[in-house]
């Protein structure tokens, strides 16, 4: 795909009404729990096919968004994105994040309490949006072929990890 077909990201303007949208869904959150939450960053440097993430890194908190995501699907990610990564915000801020699993009932339970669907993934068309081309290399197990990232490859040729099949638990050696 040329540069020319990638849908454009969200304005400047549309940044500020997404980044009043996380405020909001903080503060409701606020009012629920009857706490108060320190207010989070937000970006929108988030490529490829996720909508956002909530991010900690050495107690730093933030939530980064797709900006072109955004803009195919605005309203849409307004409402069910932002929900969803508050969500994973104030799930960290009531139980910590290491003590629950991502999508587990603590968060479905939020997202309910925020209004949310808990739904862990969106379902996208990607066209338009901007993609990292990964180079795949092949594997095989025991039941059939797996195509790894360019990165795991390279974990398992410095030997600092092995990777199983989710189908018959073998080992994955290069085709």
């Amino acid at each position: 795909m040329e540069k020319s077909e990638y849908i454009e990201p969200i304005t400047q303007q549309q940044q500020a009404e997404v980044i009043e949208a996380t405020s909001r869904c903080i503060a409701l959150a606020a009012d629920i729990y009857e706490r108060e939450f320190s207010s989070v960053p937000v970006d929108f440097d988030l490529r490829g096919k996720c909508a956002g993430m909530y991010q900690v890194r050495r107690k730093q908190r933030r939530i980064r968004y797709n900006p072109w995501l955004f803009a195919k699907y605005y309203q849409d990610s307004l409402s069910d994105t932002v929900t969803h990564e508050v969500g994973h915000y104030i799930v960290d801020c009531l139980y910590g994040s290491r003590r629950v699993k991502p999508h587990g009932p603590e968060w479905k339970s939020i997202m309910l309490d925020l209004g949310g669907i808990p739904r862990a993934t969106g379902d996208y068309d990607l066209t338009g949006i901007p993609m990292r081309q990964y180079q795949r290399f092949d594997y095989l197990c025991g039941c059939r072929a797996h195509q790894l990232t360019i990165m795991r490859h390279r974990k398992i040729q410095r030997g600092r990890a092995s990777y199983l099949c989710q189908f018959c638990h073998g080992s994955l050696k290069p085709a």
